[in-house]
């Protein structure tokens, strides 16, 4: 088994050149912006959630907490 150890500039460089692949195909019609997320694993599940994040001192912090 063959194990390769996280490298996380690499990671962002294959994210940029996917997205820069993804808005070429969008560009050139090659792919409906409703394609592309489903083939992205999206299928819109991310769009109406609300990120919360919880402060070093365990309060939360976002827009829950602002009301």
């Amino acid at each position: 088994m063959r194990v390769s150890l996280y490298d996380p500039d690499q990671r962002a460089l294959e994210k940029a050149a996917s997205r820069r692949l993804d808005e070429e195909a969008l560009r050139s019609g090659a792919v409906s912006r409703e394609d592309l997320q489903r083939v992205n694993g999206g299928h819109g599940l991310f769009r109406a959630s609300i990120l919360v994040r919880r402060s070093a001192g365990g309060t939360r912090s976002g827009p829950a907490s602002e009301a």
